[in-house]
């Protein structure tokens, strides 16, 4: 079993707004209760002091539970918290003395009534008396419990704990060297990904997949999850949090569409607090980079020597893809106003303007990183001249770089995404590196003439013929895979096909004439759930070559 103070700091650290509305009523759920309403569920509603109703059967009494989280900053029961306005005295007031009505549940008004306050945290000596002095006064018949840290922490450990993430030794001992190495030097969390794999293997080998075991999943999933990003922060490095909430994604999304479960209600709704935490690492991942990245060079590792010519370029490619995406994510499960889509565009576009090497894409996957700026940017842009001048500035600083780079060392983009390869022709070209044959400089080709650039065309063309690279367009087999669901299990290789030596017209208009890609578009089961940024995930998670109507139809014929 997990150290009970290992249990203690996971559950002293959870926030009331947050992790702790979410993760209680599934503590309920794993107890027995029936949940009939939640925080999330009451959002923007009177709550009357009840953060979440259930209903539990008491020794043969059915019975009516309001319960009222305090977590994080309130935690604690302080003179300050007990007696301010709207604070733990008039919330308990109100849920006492406030009637509670459901016509879904027969008989509800027979039901006996009870009260738990509910935090994560202690209480006060100073304030003991004035708290008893109130429960015996508002609450005499006893009808009113207090779940403390130490009370959490053992109902924690009997109901999640021991009973989801560590119900089997093989989970036990994962988890344990997930924590001991996370933030170990090297490491590439591969006991992440083998941990939440075994975890869905769990389901996906019962024979019928009932209520409680669905619950299991998620919960353990969302402990994970919450484990790893709270030691995460506790060691200063987001990117264990950022990993291991990303594979948890895909990895659950690619179990949901091969069960077919994408419009189950109760799923969707349990995937969908997983999608929240990601938009809360995410929040915190993006922001601490940011607070930095806006400045000029400011990714450049300046204690470093020649190693930055590769790591640079990594390093900006890597946050431009993570920037983008949580862009994506975030316009597609709310709704920004345009002031907010203007900052982001303006954030956007300051991080590549302070970081040359966002212009430097040194692996042909870097392709994917390009599209995705490009497409958030055009589309949002709604005809903005200096956005459009951006993007052509953008390609033309792409297009110098990776022609520059050739001339000097005659190396193209690698093809395969081997860094380790990359780093090793630092100063003289690995064996192992591959740049005979290149999608992302198809897609340069492409993106010049959506912007319709001539200038830009004549020049890399001529470089491109005179190397002898082989332009190629990857495309997905789909009459032989489910591609959709594939997309999410792991990166495609059998499962494309690819179009080799694309040839050239001589100008620009003659591409924008005959350059066509035969491609009919998928009808994703995703985007009709409402998760189409979950395709923007799978491929950047996996490093799988974007589908040729990524950018849109304009190149495209069925």
């Amino acid at each position: 079993m997990v150290r009970q103070e290992v249990i203690k700091q996971y559950v002293a650290s959870l926030k009331e707004d947050a992790e702790l509305d979410y993760i209680f009523p599934l503590l309920l759920e794993r107890m027995g209760y029936r949940v009939l309403a939640t925080p999330k569920q009451s959002k923007g509603k009177p709550q009357f002091g009840r953060d979440v109703v259930a209903t539990m059967n008491v020794d043969g009494v059915n019975t009516l539970f309001f319960f009222e989280l305090k977590g994080f900053g309130a935690r604690d029961i302080t003179s300050q918290t007990l007696t301010a306005e709207d604070g733990i005295i008039d919330s308990l007031k109100t849920s006492k003395y406030t009637e509670y009505r459901d016509s879904s549940i027969p008989g509800l008004e027979d039901f006996s009534r009870r009260w738990v306050f509910v935090h994560n945290g202690g209480i006060d000596s100073n304030v003991m008396l004035t708290w008893n002095d109130f429960v015996q006064k508002v609450f005499p018949d006893g009808d009113l419990e207090r779940w403390d840290l130490e009370k959490l922490t053992a109902l924690f450990s009997k109901y999640l704990f021991d009973e989801t993430l560590l119900a089997d030794e093989k989970s036990y001992h994962l988890f344990k060297k997930v924590l001991v190495l996370l933030d170990g030097e090297g490491n590439n969390f591969k006991d992440i990904v083998s941990l939440i794999d075994l975890q869905i293997q769990k389901i996906a080998g019962k024979k019928k997949e009932g209520r409680r075991a669905i619950i299991n999943l998620f919960a353990t999933l969302r402990l994970i999850a919450s484990m790893v990003y709270f030691y995460s922060k506790d060691c200063n490095n987001l990117l264990p949090a950022k990993f291991c909430i990303d594979t948890i994604l895909v990895k659950t999304w690619a179990w949901i569409l091969k069960g077919k479960k994408e419009k189950k209600t109760t799923i969707i709704k349990h995937f969908y607090s997983l999608v929240l935490l990601q938009v809360q690492i995410y929040e915190e991942y993006v922001k601490k980079i940011l607070s930095v990245a806006r400045l000029n060079k400011s990714m450049y590792g300046f204690e470093s020597s020649d190693t930055e010519y590769i790591f640079y370029p990594l390093r900006c490619f890597d946050f431009l893809e993570d920037l983008t995406y949580f862009f994506f994510l975030t316009e597609s499960i709310g709704r920004p106003t345009q002031k907010e889509i203007r900052n982001r565009l303006d954030t956007l576009r300051l991080v590549i303007e302070k970081n040359t090497a966002c212009t430097m894409p040194l692996l042909d996957t870097h392709s994917i990183s390009i599209q995705m700026v490009f497409l958030y940017i055009f589309d949002r842009s709604k005809g903005n001249e200096e956005d459009v001048h951006f993007l052509g500035k953008y390609l033309m600083d792409v297009v110098i770089n990776i022609t520059k780079r050739y001339q000097d060392k005659k190396m193209w983009p690698e093809m395969t995404g081997n860094r380790l390869a990359l780093a090793r022709s630092l100063y003289v070209k690995d064996d192992d590196y591959c740049c005979e044959s290149s999608l992302l400089l198809t897609v340069i080709f492409e993106l010049i003439a959506y912007l319709n650039i001539p200038q830009l065309y004549t020049p890399l063309k001529k470089t491109v013929e005179e190397s002898g690279v082989n332009l190629q367009i990857a495309f997905p087999i789909t009459d032989e895979f489910d591609i959709e669901q594939t997309l999410f299990e792991h990166r495609l290789y059998d499962e494309m096909a690819v179009q080799t030596d694309i040839k050239l017209p001589d100008t620009l208009d003659g591409f924008h004439k005959n350059y066509l890609k035969k491609y009919s578009s998928i009808a994703y089961r995703s985007d009709v759930a409402g998760f189409e940024f979950m395709r923007v995930l799978a491929h950047k998670y996996y490093e799988t070559d974007l589908f040729p109507d990524f950018l849109g139809r304009a190149y495209c014929v069925d």
